[in-house]
């Protein structure tokens, strides 16, 4: 069967300009840059395109996620919507569940995923405290060597023949996630493993060490960035798919504290921060925070919220929720009335008050102060009697 017959027509005309561009090299280069600046465009878009219909939000049932305290808008401030809607999990959020006459919260991911009749429904993973590996799993007993491979990588470290629930037997590499604790198979079947990862051929050994769920140490990488570097490679069942480990010695508890690092810290700019603040920064609201402090020591008011990106929290000098309903430009800074302190005391600005003064501002200030006011005059006078001529 020719390749022609099986593509679509859109892949076929991508194919199509693809081969003129070639032709084109030779024939006219500077019309051949501009048809590949459009492939490139064209590709980015029908790849943005593709992500952002991944999940049709119509045949989601909101109402679940109300069930749980949660809405669409909260979930799409903490920046976990838009993986949710690419059948990703989220990170860890804390869901309140109906017990009775009272609510229990707890933490969870959730994630989107459809059942035998192709409804759009929600999967909740908890967390748990440890992962239960006394239990069998999926049929499968765990040795006390596996668990500890477990315990210490996070994965297997081989395949094995698990049996779902009302299913048939699969080979599966397995693996924990270092959120929730939770026990995740991943079909061996479902895996790709190249032979070729960043710019390196890996020989038959490692390759058939990789497939079996080995670990392998592959050397001279390159980056996206140019440079090279080392790595150990490993199939990790939660990430469905071949992770990067850095540092071998890493082990699953170390990459849980990491994980919890990476969220909302439990005290910013020495301001301790209540569980239900935690929880409001976390789930994308905007706060505003008094009494932190500066790197100088000094007190100062700001609008915060969580960066999910960079796993950071932001800072802002006006309500960003209301700067982005008005339209207005997005202000990155601290409250109107510590702008100049934050400015001079954590990044070494300068002004009127700070100049030939080594102490930092106060809560406020944006003038010398009378003692100050005298210290700049003096560094004057000594400053001209030293001049030479």
């Amino acid at each position: 069967m020719p390749l022609s017959s099986i593509l679509t027509p859109q892949v076929r005309s991508y194919f199509q300009l693809l081969t003129c561009t070639v032709s084109l090299i030779y024939l006219c280069p500077y019309t051949a840059i501009g048809v590949i600046k459009y492939i490139v465009v064209w590709t980015k878009k029908s790849k943005t395109k593709k992500n952002a219909t991944a999940i049709d939000e119509s045949k989601i049932d909101w109402k679940q996620l109300d069930d749980l305290g949660l809405s669409r808008e909260r979930l799409e401030q903490s920046g976990e919507l838009e993986k949710m809607l690419n059948w990703q999990k989220s990170n860890l959020l804390t869901i309140a569940v109906p017990f009775g006459d009272t609510t229990i919260y707890t933490e969870a991911c959730l994630a989107f995923r459809t059942d035998n009749s192709g409804n759009i429904g929600l999967a909740i993973h908890p967390l748990r405290k440890e992962p239960q590996l006394d239990f069998p799993y999926m049929g499968y007993k765990f040795s006390p060597e596996e668990k500890e491979a477990l315990l210490t990588t996070g994965n297997l470290g081989k395949t094995i023949d698990v049996t779902p629930k009302n299913g048939e037997p699969f080979a599966a590499y397995v693996s924990i996630d270092p959120q929730t604790n939770e026990i995740i198979a991943l079909r061996a079947d479902r895996v790709n493993i190249p032979k070729e990862i960043k710019g390196v051929t890996l020989s038959d050994a490692q390759y058939k060490d990789l497939v079996e769920g080995k670990a392998v140490k592959v050397e001279g990488m390159t980056a996206k960035s140019g440079k090279s570097f080392d790595a150990v490679l490993q199939v990790n069942a939660e990430r469905k798919g071949i992770e990067f480990i850095f540092d071998n010695k890493q082990g699953l508890k170390e990459r849980q504290q990491h994980k919890q690092q990476q969220g909302v810290p439990h005290k910013l700019c020495g301001l301790e921060l209540s569980d239900k603040q935690r929880e409001a920064l976390d789930s994308g609201r905007t706060l505003y925070l008094k009494n932190m402090v500066d790197k100088q020591g000094q007190p100062f008011n700001a609008y915060v919220r969580m960066d999910k990106e960079q796993s950071r929290p932001r800072f802002y000098k006006w309500n960003p929720d209301k700067k982005q309903e008005t339209g207005k430009g997005k202000v990155v800074a601290v409250a109107e009335e510590h702008k100049t302190q934050v400015a001079v005391n954590n990044h070494g600005k300068t002004n009127e008050a700070s100049k030939n003064v080594k102490e930092p501002l106060k809560t406020g200030q944006t003038q010398p102060t009378a003692e100050q006011k005298q210290k700049q005059d003096e560094n004057k006078q000594k400053k001209s009697r030293g001049r030479k001529m």
